[in-house]
């Protein structure tokens, strides 16, 4: 018997290899064509923060000790402000500066901060001012949030990449959620995503191209399937809030 002849398992092992490496180069050139503006947008970032690394970090480390209250101050700006997801774009930048773990931290800080500041807006100053806040075909996909209390139905969003958890937070205010519920929902859901990011971001400053590019294809992969699957789990998760607020 040859010994070098590679057994059942192995050659088992090797096609489950190459079917998801295969599923995974169709999914990421899936989404790549289909969002071909949106990637390079994301690419030219991307390198902008490659050529200017140094810069983003002297600029925040010129606030001495302040720098991390800088960097929280602006993540939770971003969740009131800017449309751009958070974890994206700061966990990103906070990986480049302070590293993985710092940055997860500071990151999440800054979001639930931000977090908590929208759903205040929603919950003291009500549905009219929500309403200009928001629009209208974010208010009429997730209003039914606003007639539930359930955490699970929260918590799917927050989890679930490519869903738009910055307005979510302004109709949970709406809702009967408690605010130490919220608090809990709001911080372990964004951590992943801030964890991520800063990861890929820390993968890029120290230049290790190979982790960087497995992450972010990765990343390219779960947004491409939640895309994919999105309205789905909206009509799933309806349903469960539905049936739930009628139990």
């Amino acid at each position: 018997m040859n010994t070098n002849q590679p057994t059942e398992s192995a050659l088992r092992r090797r096609k489950i290899i190459f079917y998801c490496l295969l599923g995974s180069v169709s999914v990421l050139s899936a989404v790549v064509f289909f969002h071909w503006e949106s990637a390079v947008r994301a690419w030219e970032f991307m390198v902008r923060i490659q050529t200017q690394k140094e810069q983003f970090r002297d600029w925040i480390y010129s606030f001495g000790h302040l720098g991390p209250l800088v960097y929280i101050g602006f993540q939770a700006a971003q969740v009131i402000f800017s449309p751009l997801p958070g974890e994206l774009t700061g966990a990103f930048l906070g990986g480049v500066i302070f590293g993985v773990w710092a940055s997860a931290i500071y990151s999440t800080i800054g979001l639930t901060l931000g977090s908590c500041l929208a759903f205040a807006v929603g919950r003291w100053l009500g549905r009219p001012i929500v309403e200009k806040l928001v629009s209208r075909s974010i208010l009429e996909k997730f209003d039914f949030l606003v007639a539930d209390k359930g955490a699970l139905f929260a918590f799917i969003f927050f989890a679930i990449p490519g869903f738009p958890k910055d307005y979510v937070c302004y109709l949970l205010g709406l809702s009967p959620l408690s605010v130490r519920v919220f608090l809990i929902v709001v911080t372990l859901g964004r951590f992943p995503g801030a964890l991520v990011f800063s990861l890929m971001g820390a993968n890029l400053y120290n230049e290790r191209y190979f982790y960087f590019f497995a992450i972010l294809i990765g990343i390219l992969i779960a947004g491409g399937l939640a895309a994919y699957f999105k309205d789905r789990i909206m009509e799933w998760v309806r349903g469960k809030a539905e049936k739930s607020g009628r139990g």
